[in-house]
């Protein structure tokens, strides 16, 4: 071999190995589980129907807000399905208005909607967003559930609801201590990896009022650069394993407009969302 085929080859191997660092010591093109044929859970939904269940639906049985600091205001509500089907792309909208009920519009097109990627038959799951008014200040808000659609129960097989229990939050950013990290331990009984559709956070008051949410991707390491120049590290790699894949791991969410001042740590709620698939 001459010496510019060895260089190539070389280089090859060094552009192999980075990428399996980069992957946590895994090829990326390989990772999940390979496919079990004993898995009764479909890798996508099947054909849906607009017509809402017999009886129950979806409802939204807590909620709650507050303005803090830098003029953000931290959202949060809970929803439950009290129907016997899947709820399925569930729209989920947060309306805020002034002291005079006037209804505040939003800044940028669905800066209010989330979309919760399914929830079963009984299960309640929080839901979660930020936004900034300046100075406008928010006296009420409304979440609520817009489009969806349903699945038969037995359309999504063994398919179970994935726990989250709440470990700790730190502050990372002294300038901005609305920053947190929320590190969650979470269990996944389900017989194949689903698609992690990133993780929300309701925030409580000691009293066990919602005081806001807002959600983020799980599992992502961040280091970024303070307005002092300095490296902050946040979280440095990822987690033993990825969210919404089979068994327990510690992981964390780091929310994008962060968590309000009032909110009592050990109170904090975690839900993440894990959809059938990439849609």
């Amino acid at each position: 071999m001459n010496k510019k085929g060895l260089l190539v080859v070389l280089g090859a191997v060094v552009l192999l190995g980075a990428i399996v660092v980069s992957a946590g010591a895994k090829l990326p093109w390989f990772e999940g589980s390979p496919s079990d044929n004993s898995c009764d859970i479909p890798d996508r939904a099947p054909a849906s129907s607009p017509v809402a269940p017999a009886t129950g639906g979806i409802e939204v049985v807590d909620q709650g807000f507050s303005q803090g600091p830098f003029d953000l205001v931290s959202l949060g509500a809970v929803l439950e399905n009290s129907s016997a089907e899947v709820a399925y792309r569930i729209t989920v909208r947060f309306r805020l208005f002034d002291a005079a009920r006037h209804e505040l519009p939003e800044v940028t097109p669905g800066e209010l909607s989330v979309e919760v990627p399914l929830l079963l038959p009984g299960q309640r799951i929080g839901a979660g967003t930020g936004a900034h008014k300046h100075d406008i200040r928010v006296a009420d808000v409304e979440a609520g559930v817009g489009s969806n659609t349903w699945l038969p129960r037995a359309a999504v097989g063994s398919l179970g609801p994935v726990g989250a229990t709440y470990l700790r939050t730190s502050r990372y950013y002294p300038d901005n201590p609305a920053y947190v990290d929320v590190h969650y331990r979470e269990t996944f009984p389900n017989c194949r990896a689903l698609a992690s559709s990133g993780t929300a956070v309701v925030f409580r008051d000691r009293t066990g009022r919602i005081v806001g949410g807002d959600h983020g991707p799980a599992d992502m390491p961040l280091t970024f650069r303070d307005t002092h120049g300095n490296d902050i590290v946040v979280e440095r790699q990822p987690p033993v394993s990825k969210s919404c894949t089979p068994g327990e791991r510690e992981t964390w969410v780091i929310p994008y407009v962060g968590g309000p001042a009032a909110a009592d740590d050990a109170r904090t709620e975690v839900y993440p969302y894990c959809a059938l698939g990439p849609e």
